[in-house]
């Protein structure tokens, strides 16, 4: 009998760009959740959170569950920049320039959206277009392109710029199913019909110090909205996802180094940053933020990691989590021996994990496949560990056989080990302190450890 229905299922549910919906979650050992849950319970304080990570380890499922632990006692407006700058202002590489105003207005914005599409309720016209001069004003200071706004119709904007932010995910993925987010995306397309997004972000040609009067004329404008949100309804929890994908070191000290505007919002906040702050000096630098992690599930043992560590439990417990309730003939389509050996494979990296197994269903719904077998599992590793490979040269090899045959495996000094971390050639694991290893895709066949000779 065809299994090809249920493989068909399979892909559906398992899509490494889209964050598991809460009922699809499995409880993740190293999560960094509880402890921000914790921190944002106290009375007393404001908490800002800076959350960092390489891309691709589950930050944003992380995101998503404190959200909807938090949605009965906040007005929880999740932002993801990201989404935002691929789907609605269509030039992602434009997110790797913006500023921090510029972050600020689209929280003010997303704010504005979220209190009608809540609640019902709309914020004092005036207050939002005291935020939209404020824009005006700095998009001119910096030289900002085309910085063209009506602001005798920037209330109603406003409410339309938040639809447009709300049905292409950046307010939080339909797909997820949390009370926060949206509850249908036909709620706001009404209001988008006849309006594009054209206001310029990620394209100032100058940045402008925070004491300046058009940066503290944005920055109280954003306050202003929260402080009356806040006395008029309930605290507000601000979270940002996406500024995680900034690369550049010299970007991120500008967002929260130089620049301490996002911990002047006036809310509990809780920032996705750049990885690039987490092995830098510059990190120290940072103010306003009590700094947290989310590495790699350590699905290497760290004395011998050509064996699996305890990590490969959290992705079998993944798999399990997003089939369980199709049934034991779900649960079986992958056999545990297969799926340890595709969790050790990802690198602890859930995204890849989540690749594997849809490339996976690929092969096994084309071969009609009653179950997957050790033969698709080659076929869908060899295909992943060839794109990993590509690019690498020799003195990449060498420093990833000097970590490998580090018996500490600690990260060694230098850009190039920074660039393979950014581009996950070299991952982050927990333990008592960070330890780092190769991608296990390359050791497969691409680095070997140095005594067993190099395939460099």
């Amino acid at each position: 009998m065809s299994r090809r229905d249920l493989w068909q299922k399979l892909y559906e549910r398992f899509d490494p760009e889209l964050p598991a919906p809460m009922e699809w979650r499995a409880p993740r050992p190293h999560s960094p959740a509880q402890k921000i849950l914790e921190t944002l319970d106290r009375p007393f304080g404001t908490p800002r959170i800076l959350l960092m990570g390489t891309v691709g380890t589950g930050k944003t499922t992380e995101l998503m569950r404190v959200a909807d632990e938090r949605e009965n006692r906040e007005l929880v407006v999740f932002l993801d920049l990201e989404r935002h700058f691929t789907n609605v202002v269509k030039d992602p590489n434009a997110l790797h320039l913006i500023q921090a105003w510029e972050v600020c207005f689209l929280a003010g914005l997303a704010l504005v959206f979220q209190y009608k599409e809540r609640l019902g309720l709309e914020i004092d016209p005036e207050m939002v277009k005291q935020l939209g001069r404020a824009w005006q004003g700095l998009a001119v200071a910096t030289n900002t392109p085309n910085p063209q706004l009506d602001l005798g119709s920037f209330a109603k904007e406003a409410l339309e710029l938040g639809a447009t932010l709300a049905t292409t995910g950046a307010l939080g993925v339909e797909a997820a199913g949390t009370a926060w987010g949206l509850k249908t995306a036909k709620t706001v397309m009404g209001s988008m019909r006849s309006w594009i997004w054209n206001l310029p972000l990620g394209r100032s040609e100058k940045t402008v110090p925070d004491q300046e009067r058009q940066v503290q004329e944005l920055l109280g404008a954003v306050n202003l909205l929260l402080g009356e949100v806040q006395q008029k309804h309930r605290k507000v929890l601000l979270i940002i996802d996406g500024l995680d994908r900034i690369r550049d070191v010299k970007r991120a000290k500008e967002l929260f180094v130089e620049s301490q505007l996002l911990s002047q919002l006036s809310c509990p906040l809780v920032v996705c940053g750049p990885f690039a702050l987490r092995h830098h000096v510059a990190t120290a630098g940072v103010r306003g933020f009590k700094a947290s992690a989310l590495v790699n599930e350590p699905v290497l043992d760290h004395d011998d990691p050509s064996r699996p560590g305890k990590g490969v439990e959290f992705f079998c417990n993944v798999y399990a989590q997003r089939v369980k309730d199709l049934g034991n003939e779900a649960l079986e389509l992958v056999d545990r021996k297969l799926l340890v050996e595709l969790a050790y494979r990802s690198g602890g990296r859930a995204r890849d994990f989540v690749r594997f197994i849809r490339s996976l269903v690929e092969l096994a719904w084309d071969q009609d496949a009653s179950t997957a077998t050790p033969e698709l599992v080659k076929q869908v590793l060899d295909e992943w560990r060839l794109r990993q490979e590509t690019g690498l040269n020799k003195d990449h090899i060498r420093l990833l056989q000097e970590v490998m045959s580090d018996p500490k495996h600690e990260l060694p000094s230098g850009e190039l080990a920074h660039e393979l971390l950014d581009y996950h050639h070299l991952l982050p694991y927990p333990n008592d302190s960070e330890w780092y290893y190769p991608h296990p895709l390359l050791t497969m066949h691409r680095v070997q450890p140095p005594q067993a000779g190099s395939a460099g």
